[in-house]
């Protein structure tokens, strides 16, 4: 949801952020949506610009609502998206600060992807594999049309 801190006031983000964790515990996405639109309709006119990129994106934001609260965190986490950007930056500034050209950043992203898959990456998260059936079921309901074009 973007950086409320930097956006808001520490104490209007303090408070806003209390009631996001309350409306990220519920197991609804229609009263997710909707708790998170009055949440933001409180702030609108304090913080318009903010707001109005908050509510443009809305379902975005409470998409993960519809999954099984066990894999919930995991969801809307980016731990391992800043880890790979991490190993990518080391990357660069062992380089001198720079890559000489798209092909290097390229070839480095993918040795860093390929070395993820073998390690850490090489056993997927045990949860998802509990929850893989419930998992391609909302994955079927959403684009199961589209993946029948053979």
């Amino acid at each position: 949801m973007g950086n409320v801190r930097r956006n808001m006031g520490r104490e209007d983000a303090s408070l806003f952020n209390k009631e996001l964790e309350n409306i990220r515990l519920l197991r609804d996405q229609e009263e997710g949506r909707v708790k998170l639109e009055r949440l933001c309709l409180k702030y609108k006119n304090k913080y318009p610009s903010f707001i109005k990129r908050l509510l443009s994106k809305i379902d975005h934001y409470v998409c993960f609502l519809r999954y099984p609260d066990e894999i919930r965190r995991y969801l809307y986490s980016t731990n391992a998206v800043e880890s790979l950007n991490s190993r990518i930056e080391q990357i660069r500034m062992r380089l001198g600060g720079y890559f000489q050209s798209q092909e290097i950043l390229e070839i480095n992203f993918m040795l860093q992807v390929d070395r993820l898959k073998q390690k850490k990456w090489r056993n997927p998260i045990p949860i998802f594999r509990a929850k893989a059936y419930e998992i391609l079921q909302i994955f079927n309901s959403k684009f199961y049309p589209e993946t029948q074009h053979f």
